[in-house]
């Protein structure tokens, strides 16, 4: 296949954001083969890395008619169809961004191949070097704007060709949500995955396929369904510590289970309708599987930055830093008690290995 490589220069001055479109650079072009065929290398390594980060998820499209969806389908045609479908896709994310970035970047749009798959790959990269993307510039001037191999991603997606046709087509077999992904996107800036990113940027839908999205999901509609039957001395912000602390731990669990660990901040009889734990755990799945169709009842869950207290020097000057868990406080695996000028903090034994560093 072509591959086709080219960068988008995004800055601000106040509130006008501006954007310079760089020269597309091609594999069949004689042209600067031998810097191509190096910042391509280095492109495809950043390619599996955002398919392997552990911070990466799936994602799938929520309209067959959407403008990326299109992009997509077009962008591997020929030069001129890459040319329109990039401007296009750095257009929609000069809007969707709008101005909350403070420095420089780059915008970097690339048709390769990933296990003899056709993938667009889509990165923002930041840079301290102060150049923009001209058709002037050479690869041997990109080759210095990328970061070197080892600076880690920040905001990448790589979507997949075939799939998204499929999906425009309508020729998905039905029932597969949670088999065909469309894209896997990566943004460590936000554990949530900044939502102008996936939501306005790509228009597209996380699929609950791991533990952390599962358990977001399962806390923000249980939060939602239970607000009515709350005990008048207990608010939603109880419900999701409780469900955080609970999901702090990987769990086999499910909506049935979550609800069952909320049970003492219920009161059924409060709203003056029927309800009892297993009516209300249907309620808060078919709330989450409306917003998500990939939601399912029983699942694995656990949080990657669940709730933690942390304990400091008075002078927050890191000379003392202690993380704990709530979950652990809350299960009295680790007490924190005083006693006089002192305070003492104690670990279940069973909880702790002595390390000698």
């Amino acid at each position: 296949m072509e591959k086709r490589l080219r960068l988008f220069h995004f800055s601000r001055e106040s509130d006008n954001v501006n954007v310079v479109s760089g020269k597309i650079f091609e594999s069949s072009s004689i042209d600067f083969k031998e810097e191509f065929d190096k910042i391509i290398d280095d492109l495809d390594t950043r390619v599996q890395k955002c398919m392997d980060d552990k911070f990466a998820k799936n994602f799938r499209f929520n309209r067959r008619t959407s403008q990326m969806v299109t992009n997509i389908s077009e962008i591997f045609v020929s030069h001129n169809k890459f040319k329109s479908n990039s401007d296009d896709i750095a257009s929609k994310f000069k809007d969707a961004i709008g101005n909350q970035f403070h420095n420089d970047f780059y915008l970097v749009v690339l048709t390769t191949m990933l296990n003899d798959s056709e993938v667009l790959f889509i990165v923002k990269m930041e840079t301290g070097t102060a150049i923009q993307v001209t058709d002037e510039n050479t690869l041997k001037t990109l080759d210095r704007i990328l970061p070197d191999k080892k600076s880690r991603l920040q905001k990448a997606t790589v979507i997949f060709k075939d799939r998204t046709i499929s999906f425009k087509e309508g020729t998905e077999p039905s029932n597969s949500e949670r088999e065909n992904i469309h894209s896997r996107v990566l943004d460590r800036t936000d554990d949530n995955i900044s939502r102008y990113f996936f939501k306005t940027f790509l228009e597209s839908t996380n699929v609950i396929d791991d533990p952390d999205s599962a358990a977001k999901a399962a806390i923000e509609a249980i939060e939602i369904v239970s607000k009515p039957y709350l005990k008048s001395n207990n608010s939603s912000n109880d419900v999701k510590e409780r469900l955080q602390s609970f999901l702090s731990q990987k769990r086999e669990t499910s909506f049935n289970g979550l609800i069952g660990e909320i049970s003492t901040l219920l009161d059924f009889e409060k709203a003056g309708t029927y309800m009892d734990s297993e009516k209300l755990a249907q309620e808060a799945y078919q709330n989450a599987k409306k917003r998500n169709g990939t939601v399912i009842f029983t699942f694995t869950a656990e949080l990657k930055t669940p709730p933690r207290t942390v304990y400091v020097s008075k002078d927050n000057n890191k000379e003392l830093e202690i993380r704990v868990f709530d979950s652990l406080l809350e299960q009295g695996d680790v007490v924190w008690e005083v006693e006089g000028n002192y305070s003492i903090m104690k670990i279940n034994t069973d909880r702790i290995t002595i390390l000698k560093r």
